[in-house]
């Protein structure tokens, strides 16, 4: 097996603090930046703004209803505390509820579900099973594998570490280079959380980590670093910072000390939610991790799948607490998971694997519709499993986004096994339609899409 750019316990959000220290459409017409078939390019398109409407329930329930499959799905990305439809989903290992979720933003106009299926109809099998994967590369410039990643297996994202960037020319010319290729736009990540997880170390230079900037006991700071890290992240053309961590740091011997804000989750919670503030006030989406949490984990899941013992309400007391009290605020586009074996909810399978944890708990109880990405795919938490075989289980599970494939060869790996569970009717075509309207709403949301005039 081929060598991964991490080594097989180092992926993006890595997480001991001794590990942070950086190891390793069919047609050429283009519209609103995606390429699409018998379409002229738009003239004069605009960013997609958000229009907040606040609707009683049982209009809300008219108004989901009412809509195409593809429309409905769409709408389910941004997150109502308050109403829940329920929609069954059954694996081999446990049948749970995944929720649909009634927006607070239910899009009046219709523009983003429209023309979110619109897109999803001109889309081939291959094409919606791409934008689940998020691909890493060896180098620093646009290289040849990198280039069919995108432009012949549609990949949805590009994940960049620190041995990826050396300058901002440098950077910036990547990133252009790679959304060239790209058929419909990348989501193009980083893992940018100050202290020892500091991917522009080489651009910026040295940054507090959220342990430094939670001690001063002052939010602003947290939200002051959000704005930083967004303006430079979005000067160099990286629209994702898989940022900020959220864990709560409640046992004495965890793997990640300077990389949590606080020792309580309210602590957590405010500082949280300032840097994601002010690193989405630059038009870079944030992403809360690592769920369910890693706050009180003894191993790092790079190199072993850590235990958490806890009981399930002290999970909800602490690690889930964050997660329920940013999600309810409505700005939460994106969360990741991690590999963790939670056995008060799931005593088989590691939590981003697990229906329980991401289906039924993430989507169902704390009500987050958003996007979810897995942490890389490859860590040693995984070791049991291929990375192909881990993309089918995360995504039954509830994830849209594959984190892990780190070439041309291992993408076909995981395009091949979430075709076949297609075809096997493992996964339904329903399913991966759901989560690349996750993934199209977010992109069109943050201006990444452009909705042409008239659409």
């Amino acid at each position: 097996m081929k060598t991964l750019p991490t080594g097989r316990g180092r992926s993006s959000s890595e997480s001991s603090d001794a590990a942070d220290m950086e190891t390793p459409f069919s047609s050429s017409q283009e519209a609103a930046g995606v390429h699409i078939p018998h379409r002229r390019p738009p003239q004069g398109a605009a960013p997609v703004r958000r229009k907040k409407l606040v609707l009683s329930l049982a209009l809300a329930a008219v108004v989901l209803a009412s809509l195409p499959l593809g429309a409905r799905g769409a709408f389910l990305l941004l997150q109502d505390q308050h109403a829940h439809t329920t929609i069954p989903v059954s694996t081999s290992h446990a049948t749970v509820d995944a929720t649909a979720v009634v927006p607070k933003s239910m899009d009046p106009d219709r523009r983003i579900a429209r023309f979110v299926d619109q897109l999803l109809s001109q889309m081939s099998l291959q094409e919606e099973l791409g934008q689940l994967i998020v691909v890493s590369f060896l180098g620093t410039t646009l290289t040849p594998d990198l280039q069919n990643m995108i432009a012949h297996q549609y990949a949805g994202g590009v994940m960049l570490y620190g041995y990826n960037i050396t300058s901002s020319t440098q950077l910036k010319t990547l990133d252009a280079g790679a959304q060239a290729q790209a058929r419909i736009p990348l989501l193009i990540a980083t893992d940018q959380e100050g202290g020892l997880v500091n991917r522009l170390l080489s651009i910026i230079g040295p940054v507090p980590s959220a342990l430094q900037v939670g001690n001063t006991n002052d939010p602003e700071n947290a939200r002051k670093r959000g704005i930083q890290d967004g303006q430079e992240l979005q000067k160099l053309g990286v629209n994702v910072d898989l940022a900020p961590v959220v864990d709560v740091h409640s046992a004495p011997q965890t793997v990640i000390i300077t990389r949590m804000f606080g020792t309580t989750p309210q602590k957590v919670e405010t500082f949280a939610s300032a840097y994601l503030d002010g690193l989405q006030s630059q038009g870079v989406i944030g992403t809360l991790k690592h769920w369910p949490g890693l706050g009180a984990s003894p191993v790092d899941p790079h190199d072993a799948l850590p235990v958490i013992t806890r009981s399930k309400q002290e999970l909800n007391d602490i690690d889930f607490a964050p997660y329920r009290a940013l999600i309810s605020q409505g700005n939460v586009n994106m969360i990741m998971s991690t590999h963790e074996l939670i056995t008060a909810y799931d005593d088989q399978m590691p939590s981003s694997l697990s229906p329980i944890l991401i289906n039924q708990v993430l989507r169902h109880d704390l009500g987050f519709q958003g996007v979810i990405i897995t942490d890389g795919l490859y860590m040693g938490a995984l070791a049991r499993w291929t990375i192909a075989q881990a993309a089918v289980l995360a995504f039954i599970a509830g994830n849209d986004l594959l984190l892990g494939p780190w070439d041309s060869n291992e993408v076909q790996k995981v395009l091949n096994a979430l075709e076949a569970a297609v075809a096997s009717g493992q996964i339904t075509k329903a399913r991966v339609d759901l989560s690349v309207e996750r993934i199209l709403a977010l992109k069109i949301e943050e201006g990444l899409i452009k909705i042409p005039p008239g659409a």
